[in-house]
């Protein structure tokens, strides 16, 4: 189950994670159509298990070099495709200024635009987080847990 988390580091101050937890190559279910959406779900920071572990006792050095650009960076790193909404053209309350992911104004109803029905919703929720700040983290398992 992905998990929203917040960790105090040494280098950055109280970080805010969201994190995906992959086993066995397989991100959890509710995250799996996003998975293979090029150029979006590639830019998420990964880490391993054990080292997700250390950073809540205080080890924070993997954590950190690990995240990667901030919120607001995440969104400039996204395929230009994906920053229209992508109801724009049946939506009555549609500005261009707003209605894009980079816009300060972003409605809470955006979807963006270049993705599958299934992976759209998944994709709008990451923008959120990243809006709000927040750091999305694929935590990867051991390949030889059991």
């Amino acid at each position: 189950m992905p998990r929203r988390v917040k960790v105090q580091t040494k280098e950055m101050g109280l970080v805010d994670l969201y994190l995906i937890y992959e086993t066995g190559g397989l991100w959890e279910t509710e995250w799996q159509p996003l998975q293979g959406a090029k150029g979006f779900a590639d830019q998420f920071a990964t880490l391993d298990k054990e080292q997700m572990e250390q950073a809540y006792f205080g080890w924070t050095r993997p954590l950190v070099a690990a995240l990667g650009p901030s919120g607001e960076g995440m969104l400039l790193t996204v395929p230009t495709a994906t920053r229209q909404c992508q109801a724009r053209s049946s939506c009555p309350f549609y500005r261009p200024l707003d209605c894009s992911s980079t816009s300060k104004k972003m409605p809470w109803c955006y979807v963006p635009e270049g993705f599958t029905d299934t992976e759209r919703s998944l994709a709008a929720e990451c923008i959120r987080l990243w809006r709000e700040g927040v750091y999305i983290i694929v935590v990867r398992e051991p390949t030889d847990a059991r």
